[in-house]
């Protein structure tokens, strides 16, 4: 189930050092081949292997990742949502090789991109700017490395609560998760996506079955939307929950607060 993977899923730093699996290699290219990126985007991840030949690609990532070999590339053609749309998949990717038993990372601002550009080729209008290694963890992990960081939590904690993220008709009322209703879940399983810095820049407003998505403005701000839109967008899959994104008119003043996307909920028909 999405839900327990997105409870069950931390940021791993430490890894042991040894190579994935064919098995594991077969399974996760085998879903990166079928994954169907929303909003009509273009984005394709690439399965980087440092660790394999006589001499092993040496990926830069500052101190803050040790001892991984396989790493996951995040590209994307540059085009209106597809930053949003990449971030989707790449969740949806991470989650499931959490499924496998594997651990990852969101790097952003933290690895060498001419390190990792080297290892792949970029069509015109294509970008990266997102990475994950994926590995087995270590044994024990660098404690002093986890205080360091304000997104290790391992408990989920750290988390803003419901009802400063989550909204309703307006952003002068808080929702409560008991009028959230039917969306509660899927709301719940947003709160607690990963996010840079876990800062959490995303803000919901929900309407007449309909709910409103804003971006808080910052460096890896969209990406965090698109995290929080698959959270959203596969919790609702799993509760048989219908509806669909697009943008639309008729949303609340967010204030500092951008607008982004709306999820229009299918009314339930009464026979």
């Amino acid at each position: 189930m999405i839900t327990d993977l997105i409870r069950k899923r931390r940021s791993i730093r430490t890894y042991s050092g040894n190579s994935l699996s064919n098995e594991h290699i077969a399974q996760i290219e085998r879903f990166i081949s079928r994954l169907k990126p929303p909003f009509g985007a273009k984005v394709r991840i690439e399965l980087i292997r440092a660790g394999l030949g006589e001499k092993p690609v040496k990926l830069g990532t500052y101190g803050w990742v040790k001892g991984a070999v396989e790493y996951l590339a995040l590209i994307y053609e540059d085009a209106p949502l597809a930053e949003i749309a990449a971030a989707y998949v790449f969740e949806q990717t991470l989650l499931f090789c959490t499924g496998l038993g594997l651990g990852t990372c969101w790097l952003g601002g933290s690895f060498s991109r001419a390190d990792f550009k080297k290892q792949i080729t970029l069509n015109p209008n294509e970008k990266l700017k997102i990475v994950s290694p994926v590995g087995y963890p270590a044994d024990k992990q660098r404690w002093f490395m986890e205080r360091l960081i304000v997104n290790a939590d391992k408990n989920h904690a750290t988390r803003k609560p419901f009802e400063s993220l989550f909204f309703d008709r307006d952003f002068s009322r808080p929702l409560s998760e008991t009028d959230a209703g039917k969306y509660a879940p899927p709301l719940e399983m947003v709160r607690l996506a990963p996010s840079a810095n876990n800062w959490q820049e995303w803000r919901i407003v929900l309407g007449d079955n309909v709910l409103h998505f804003y971006k808080v403005s910052s460096l890896f701000a969209t990406i965090d939307i698109g995290i929080a839109l698959c959270h959203f967008g596969e919790t609702c899959k799993e509760y048989c929950i219908s509806g669909k994104f697009e943008v639309t008119d008729g949303y609340p003043d967010g204030g500092k607060a951008e607008y982004v996307i709306s999820w229009q909920g299918e009314k339930n028909l009464i026979f």
